[in-house]
């Protein structure tokens, strides 16, 4: 199984876990790519759910190409982590939002869309399914900026007391804290753990039943253990460092435990004077600072004493560092190529070889970090370019670093920040107020949007809208082009408007029609107009169809003469077999419909199968129903045109058919 390739290394999702089911359960980000979260042809913004052999379930929710085959769920940014419930089996994903909520989603029902891009955290929209949780992009005990991790605590043993079982703890990447909720409707939100150790992912609940989480920071995995002593706990142990002599040095560490806590810094089992913080710093270190720190921490209720971090004093002084190019505060555009170029000495070693540079390029968005591209080690000097695709928020800068070591391990390292050029475009449609969207998200125009130049950007306008009792058709962009188009940030501050009209003008597309299979078809939307707009995006007097399976379409166009004036209608398109073999065709099975009636026979089988029907619309109107070996089929449904889909219980399609419905 080939997941879709990535054009970035951030909002990859990646969590991969056997449910309860015995189904394997994959989260995969939209990478960056807002549209494709609502495109069932692609696994990103996807949760996909297969079986153990790679295998299709048969119980999966969206019938059609394989790809679509595997999606669970669909309409998610980053799904960074998820989680199951013992028991229930209830499945909670972990949704990384963009500018202002974190949602936690119910996502133990397959099938839903969860909304994005055109919804981030609640929505009306009732064709979205709103979270079980959500939370703000903010600084406090119930904010944060993206959401890591999250499990269920109902572990068969556990010495935490019951007020903590039964609930869903969930952890923030920014935040240093550890949240719970409980799982009733609405849920309610309780702070569990603050001050824990920085850059935290991933929780999970233990055999033993106790929380477990990881630091980044830290690089170390936590156990959180219960005690009835109210006694202080240290959360963070002070690290041991070796400091070049004459350089500073700091000790850190963090406890919790019933407030107040106050701080003692000790050398071995000496008191320091004034040291009474959660971290101390000698501003310039001497031979006789070597030994071990340690630190007590103490409450109303105890003591406790951290561990010993030994501090090393050498003589070897470290490396310096610099970064000759780029300059301080240089600037770039989207698709820049950036140069650098670094020189470094040791007052030992003199001139350092490119073997001991090391070069790291982060990228800064809002109040986190991502990895940026990659520049390279070994090297003194080279390239990276800027992408011009992915992140589309403008409060964004790249840091880039050089890291140098010398013979004997000593370090130093200098960084300078890249910052973006930014203008300014302005979404706006005749008449103001309506709504277009722009990288797949809505926006009521006018509005004005600040982005990095040079930025590939999507705008969509909707084939129609409607003002009060009044519906209005797209007619044409003021800079031309198709209702949804990709575009590049341009230098200078541009306006682009989408253009409406209602119906004035008295036109007609012509009949409905039939084409064949593999054939090609060419529909004429009539000359001497001035713009034309179909409702695939065209907006060409000739759009060209094509399908390589039968299928019916509907296909709509609006037209504007020469004083403006618009016009719209369409017409269903039907593509059939015609005299070819399909290769979806079952020799022992037939469909006999009676249009004038609206019942349809399927012939008995020798097996049993599954049989899906959909309407022209995509909408579900018989969704998976077994039906019994060796039993004819009826089936009543009301006028339209309805596609049949056959499927064997091992999950291959056996059949599909268009069938008309007239009354």
């Amino acid at each position: 199984m080939e997941l879709d390739s990535l054009i970035a290394n951030y909002h990859g999702g990646g969590h991969l876990q056997f449910g309860p089911d015995g189904k394997l359960y994959i989260s995969a980000g939209e990478n960056g790519r807002p549209l494709k979260s609502q495109d069932l042809d692609s696994y990103l913004g996807k949760i996909l759910r297969i079986n153990s052999d790679g295998s299709v379930p048969s119980d999966n929710p969206f019938p059609g190409p394989v790809k679509r085959q595997r999606v669970w769920a669909y309409g998610l940014r980053n799904p960074f982590t998820f989680a199951f419930q013992p028991v229930t089996e209830k499945l909670f994903v972990n949704d990384v939002g963009e500018i202002t909520y974190e949602e936690i989603n119910d996502i133990t029902t397959g099938g839903g869309n969860y909304g994005w891009p055109s919804a981030e955290g609640n929505s009306n929209n009732p064709t979205f399914i709103n979270p079980f949780f959500i939370y703000k992009h903010s600084v406090g005990a119930d904010s944060g900026c993206t959401i890591t991790g999250g499990t269920f605590f109902n572990p068969d043993t556990t010495n935490y007391p019951l007020f903590y079982s039964d609930k869903y703890y969930y952890i923030d990447y920014c935040s240093d804290w550890i949240n719970m909720i409980t799982l009733s409707n609405p849920p309610v939100w309780t702070n569990f753990a603050s001050n824990i150790a920085k850059y935290s992912f991933g929780i999970s609940t233990g055999p033993d039943g106790n929380l477990y989480y990881l630091s980044r920071n830290n690089e170390a995995l936590y156990k959180i253990t219960y005690t009835q002593d109210p006694s202080p706990i240290i959360v963070n142990q002070p690290q041991s460092q070796t400091i070049s002599l004459g350089y500073p040095v700091t000790f850190f560490a963090t406890a919790s435990g019933t407030p107040s806590l106050s701080y003692q810094w000790r050398k071995g089992t000496m008191p320091i004077n004034n040291a009474l913080g959660e971290s101390y710093t000698i501003s310039n270190v001497a031979f006789s600072d070597s030994g071990n720190y340690n630190v007590v921490v103490t409450n109303s209720f105890g003591s406790t004493t951290s561990n010993d971090a030994h501090l090393t004093i050498t003589s070897n002084q470290p490396p310096h560092a610099v970064i000759d190019t780029p300059s301080i505060n240089s600037f770039y555009a989207a698709g820049d190529v950036i140069h650098f170029y670094g020189t470094a000495d040791d007052q030992e070693d003199g001139n350092l070889p490119d073997s001991m540079y090391n070069w790291v390029i982060v990228f800064h968005h809002n109040a986190h970090i991502h990895p940026g591209p990659t520049a390279g080690s070994g090297i003194r000097s080279g390239s990276f370019t800027i992408s011009n695709t992915g992140e589309t928020s403008s409060n964004v800068f790249y840091r880039l670093y050089l890291i140098v070591h010398d013979s004997e391990g000593a370090i130093d390292s200098a960084f300078i920040d890249l910052y973006p050029r930014l203008s300014s475009f302005i979404i706006n449609t005749q008449p103001t107020g309506l709504i277009l969207t722009l990288d797949g998200q809505p926006l009521t125009t006018p509005d004005t949007v600040l982005s990095v130049e040079r930025m590939i950007r999507t705008i969509g306008a909707p084939y129609l809208q409607v003002i009060g009792q009044t519906i209005v058709f797209f007619t044409f962009w003021n800079n031309g082009g198709a209702l949804s188009q990709t575009f590049t940030t341009p230098m200078n501050d541009t306006i682009m408007t989408a253009h409406y009209d209602s119906l004035l003008l008295q036109y007609s597309l012509g009949t409905d029609t039939m084409i064949c299979v593999s054939d090609s078809g060419i529909i004429d939307a009539g000359p001497n107009y001035s713009s034309y707009a179909w409702t695939d995006g065209s907006v060409n007097e000739f759009l060209h169809v094509h399908s390589a399976i039968p299928d019916t379409i509907a296909v709509g166009v609006t037209v504007t003469n020469s004083t403006g004036e618009a016009g719209n209608d369409y017409i269903i398109i039907i593509f059939d077999v015609c005299n070819s073999i399909s290769t979806l065709q079952n020799e022992s099975i037939h469909i006999f419909p009676v249009p004038s009636v609206g019942e349809i026979t399927i012939s008995e089988q020798q097996e049993n199968y599954f049989l899906t029907v959909i309407d022209i619309t995509g909408r579900v109107i018989i969704d998976k129903e077994l039906v019994s070996a060796n039993h004819p089929k009826n089936v009543h449904l009301k006028p339209g045109i309805y596609s049949f889909f056959l499927m064997a219980s091992d999950g291959h399609e056996l059949y599909q058919k268009v069938v008309t419905v007239i009354k």
